[in-house]
This record gives C-alpha cells, structure tokens and sequence, in this order.
C-alpha cells in the first residue's frame, strides 16, 4: 500500500513537473489530483491482481501445488506421466494405477507431472477403467 502511494506521488509530480516544464498555462492542482488519483488506483489493481495470484498457489510445470491439506479427495505418487503425450498413471495408497491426463490436472496452460511427486486427486470410473480427474501437486 504503501509502495503504491510513493509511486503514485512520484507519477504525479513528474506529470506536473513536465506541464511545467512545457508551460502550461493551466492549473497545476486539479492535474495533480487526477494524476495520482489514476497512478494509485492503477497499481492498486495491478498489486492486488499479483498478490491473489501467488497467495492461492504456486505453480510447478503448469500445475498448481498447494498445502497438504485434507479436502476428501484421495492421495497418491506419480508412477509415471510422459510430458509429449500429455498424460501418464499415478500410484493410490492401496496400490492400484489410476490413468491420468493433463486436462485433469489444475492450473493453466501446458501442465504436467514428475515421477515420484505426491498428488491429490478424485477418481472416476470412466468406460475405459479408473481416471484422476481434479489432480493437484501436493506442497513439500
């Protein structure tokens, strides 16, 4: 906040330091004004934008990695994901394989997996066998 408030204080005497400089022949106050009230809104919106974005989670490879928090969906190590391809299989507690594919994996963009990383995940039984769907990295 505060950060923003030097910056908008400096925006605004440049701007009235360069209608100065130009001569202008207007009022410097109400130039002022409207020029640290649009610096501040705008890198108020800017800071708030980055700060939400990186408290919610940290992304890996495109994936979003978050607490190990227990939210009811099942816990599970990465057996293998091959990256070109886009999708690979992960290891549940009890053993079994469940297939996953990169449209199932949280985040944006090209998201992908490492062997041996902790996943929390749901499982569907979809018609070709058991599915990850809603898989996101679990934070060390």
């Amino acid at each position: 906040m505060i950060k923003n408030i030097i910056i908008s204080v400096i925006a605004a005497c440049v701007i009235a330091a360069a209608g100065h400089f130009f001569k202008a022949e207007s009022h410097y106050l109400p130039v002022l004004a409207v020029s640290f009230v649009a610096v501040f809104i705008s890198t108020l919106v800017a800071s708030s934008g980055s700060a939400s974005a990186s408290q919610s989670s940290r992304r890996v490879n495109g994936a979003d990695e978050e607490d190990d928090i227990d939210d009811g969906r099942e816990v599970g190590t990465v057996k293998w994901f091959n990256v070109s391809k886009g999708f690979g299989f992960i290891t549940r507690a009890n053993g079994d394989d469940v297939f996953v594919h990169f449209r199932n994996i949280r985040g944006r963009g090209h998201r992908s997996l490492n062997e041996g990383q902790r996943v929390r995940f749901n499982v569907h039984d979809s018609d070709k066998g058991l599915q990850a769907e809603d898989v996101s990295i679990i934070r060390e």
